[in-house]
Parts: C-alpha cells; structure tokens; sequence
C-alpha cells in the first residue's frame, strides 16, 4: 500500500511542476509583452525612474527602436538628441520627458523616403512607415538645425517634402508634443504629414494629433493626403508665421479625398501679405477635394485669431460654417 501511493505521487507530481512551470513562464511572456519599456539616455545609463541611475540603458533612440518589438514602450530621458529616426515597429510607444525637456534636434534630414505612388522624394525627421498604432508623445521635434532656410512659396508640384513627423501609409497618435521650425528654402515643408497612395493599394494612414503645439512651420502645420487617409486633430494650438510676404501657409490641410476630423483646436497667425483674393490667401484650415463631408461645422468647431481666411474651401462641399 505504501508503495502504491509513493508510485503514485511520483507519477502525479511531475505532471503539477510541469502544469506550473508552463503557466509561470506563460504569464512572464504575456507580461513582457505589455510592459516591456526600453530606456533611451545619452550617457548610456538610466531607468524609468531615474536618469541618473547607473543602468545599462540605450545611448540612441534609433538603436532602441531598432531592439523593440512589437507593443513596446521607449523612454526617453531629458536631453537634445542629434538623430533621425525611421520605426517600422507596430504598437510602438516612444515617450519623452516632456517637450523641452526631450528634444529631438538632428542636424542632417537626409531623403530616406518617398511619397506613396511616387517618385518624389520626402525628408522625415521621424519616418514611421508601414507601421500600425505608433504613438510619439511628451517631446519636442526641431528641425532647426537640418535646414531652416527661407520658406519655399508654392507651388510644390515635384519638390521633395521636408517633415517633421511623417505617417506614411501608418496610424498612430500625436500627444502633448510640440513640432517646430520645419522649414526650407529648397523643399515643401509641413510640421506634420500623413499620406496614402491615393489609389490605397498600399493601405491606409490614421493619425491622432492632440493636446500639442505646432509652430514655425513652412507651407502647413498638418497635411492629410489621399483617398485612404483620416487626420483627427483635436486639442492643438497651430500656430502659423504671419503676416509674411515668403509663405502662403496653411495651418491644417486635408486634400484629395483624405478625411478630416478638426475640432477644438486653437488656429492663429495664417496671413500672407500681398494675397490677390482668396485663393492666393492664407487659410487656418485649407479643405482642398477633401471628403465631401469633411468637418461641415469647422468654423464652429475651432477657435482662429489673425487668420488672412479661416477656413478655405475648394472641391469641397458646401459648409454650415
């Protein structure tokens, strides 16, 4: 009898480590997956909680990227980063400090990509490309340093882009983030761009911009291009450089059939000295063939101060503003 139950513990005990070791090590993957946070510091060293903590820690954004899979969280610590960052990553979180305090300031844009269904050649400070639920949030995109020339009056035609974030055929979200002084005197520059081919062979672009600041840009703060893309921007101050004589701005555009959803945003300074009628005008909210029920109520919706026209309409149809 007693060799009975020895035999027996020992054929059912093996079966209970197993069970356990499986689910253990199960729970630790799935934990993993959904928290793993990589940390970004210039020394090398640092932790989520501490900079200054003497952890092994990635010296670059663009080699932390480069190590994260897909769901993972970057964190990148206070600091002025010399970088251009490309991320093909899906679910990839890239958190800063909070701008002014994380700064992304490269000072060399080079033409890495192009637009979608083109030859066209575009230079993104951050290029998320092919890539599903990216988030970029509490940090500050310069582009002062690559080029700050003279802006470039349109029209753009042909020219390469020159962005500060762009979403090519990607989604993701925008927030608390400030994108400044993308200008050029040898490209078309919009702080932000989000773009599809416009057949959308390739996919579609999704882009949430809130709660930022977008400022001293070129010809647009945001841009929304093709049939297969959608903008929500909600919550932002866009900020444009008027009056000026060098740039026929446009705070937020939405062309040709890409889907907006604008509401609650602050509009201001879009005024270009010299205008002829409108359509030489600068607009705080240029609707150029946007989906036919693009934002009916825009002008409700949004608050504009020291805009040469608030919102610009053209192939677009007719508003209850």
């Amino acid at each position: 009898m007693i060799k009975y139950f020895i035999s027996s513990k020992y054929m059912y005990f093996p079966r209970l480590v197993l069970v356990a070791v499986k689910f253990v090590a199960l729970s630790f993957s799935v934990l993993a997956y959904a928290q793993n946070t990589l940390v970004v510091d210039q020394d090398g060293s640092g932790s989520i909680t501490d900079c200054n903590a003497g952890v092994p820690a990635f010296s670059s954004i663009q080699a932390a990227v480069d190590a994260a899979t897909a769901g993972d969280t970057l964190f990148i610590c206070p600091g002025t980063y010399d970088e251009q960052i490309t991320v093909t990553t899906d679910n990839l979180t890239i958190r800063g400090a909070g701008t002014g305090l994380t700064v992304l300031r490269p000072s060399h844009v080079l033409q890495n990509t192009v637009r979608p269904g083109t030859t066209f050649s575009v230079a993104p400070i951050v290029l998320i490309d092919n890539a599903s639920g990216v988030t970029i949030a509490n940090l500050t995109v310069d582009g002062s340093l690559a080029d700050s020339g003279a802006n470039l009056i349109p029209t753009c035609g042909g020219f390469p882009f020159y962005t500060g974030i762009y979403y090519r055929i990607s989604s993701g979200i925008i927030d608390a983030a400030h994108i400044t002084n993308i200008k050029s005197a040898t490209a078309c520059t919009f702080a932000i761009l989000a773009q599809t081919d416009q057949s959308g062979a390739d996919g579609a672009a999704s882009v949430i911009l809130q709660n930022s600041l977008v400022d001293q840009y070129g010809l647009g703060g945001i841009n929304c291009i093709g049939q297969h893309t959608t903008c929500t921007v909600t919550g932002n101050t866009i900020r444009g450089n008027g009056p000026v004589s060098d740039t026929l701005q446009a705070g937020i555009i939405v062309r040709a059939e890409a889907q907006g959803d604008i509401s609650g945003n602050v509009i201001t300074d879009h005024f270009f000295l010299g205008a002829r009628g409108a359509p030489e005008s600068a607009a705080g909210i240029f609707l150029f063939f946007a989906k036919p029920d693009s934002n009916p109520h825009v002008q409700q919706d949004n608050i504009f101060v020291n805009n040469q026209l608030n919102v610009q309409r053209l192939g677009t149809s007719a508003a209850f503003d």
